[in-house]
């Protein structure tokens, strides 16, 4: 799913249909992680809430609700899966709502990341069978993540992101002339900062005392 997500941010990078193909694929994706996830849908009215559990559920649904606003939006703005459909629009406003629910939904996949990072780690850490109180997975590779994190931040500086979150950008500028791999590694980094940004923030107001 983060794969097709940062593939969509590629819209420059390949023709409109293919876009709107990489759409499709993608909200089948949410709709299997969903699928697959009921149970946590099923505790939603059990047992208590702490801090923590309040916090995650909110960024669940922000996440979701982010979700649908960038699919029914791209939906309305198809060209070419849906451009024959009666609800087919093209105006200025539907075309910055998308831009900005999927902005947003790139930082609210960010920190849902952010929020399984330790389980990520720890199924990573499974499978390449890595001791996670080696030298090697207790610095080296926060050191890794800490610099890619670092990128960034400055990446999201430098390609002036934040007017997108702001609802501020009329159209959508892409630099046609640069190499796929800067595109995706800076947009990459991007979700990276916003991940572990969260983690950090997660342990130090939620954990830090246990």
């Amino acid at each position: 799913m983060t794969a097709m997500l940062l593939s969509l941010f590629g819209y420059h990078l390949y023709e409109e249909i293919t876009h709107e193909w990489l759409g499709l694929a993608f909200f089948a994706l949410i709709v299997s992680h969903l699928t697959l996830n009921t149970w946590w849908l099923k505790k939603l009215f059990t047992g208590e809430y702490s801090g923590y559990r309040a916090f995650q559920t909110a960024v669940n649904f922000a996440t979701f609700l982010l979700f649908l606003t960038a699919c029914i939006s791209g939906i309305l703005l198809s060209k070419h899966l849906f451009a024959e459909m009666p609800f087919h629009l093209t105006d200025d406003f539907t075309r910055k709502i998308h831009m900005t629910s999927t902005h947003w939904l790139q930082v609210a996949v960010g920190v849902h990341l952010g929020l399984h990072w330790k389980a990520i780690a720890n199924l990573f850490a499974n499978a390449y069978h890595l001791d996670l109180e080696h030298w090697f997975a207790k610095y080296l590779i926060p050191a890794c993540w800490t610099i890619i994190a670092a990128y960034g931040f400055w990446a999201f500086a430098a390609r002036e992101l934040l007017p997108y979150l702001l609802m501020q950008v009329d159209f959508a500028y892409f630099n046609h002339g640069e190499p796929q791999a800067v595109f995706y590694v800076d947009f990459f980094a991007i979700l990276i900062s916003v991940a572990y940004a969260t983690r950090v923030c997660v342990w130090a107001v939620f954990f830090r005392n246990k």
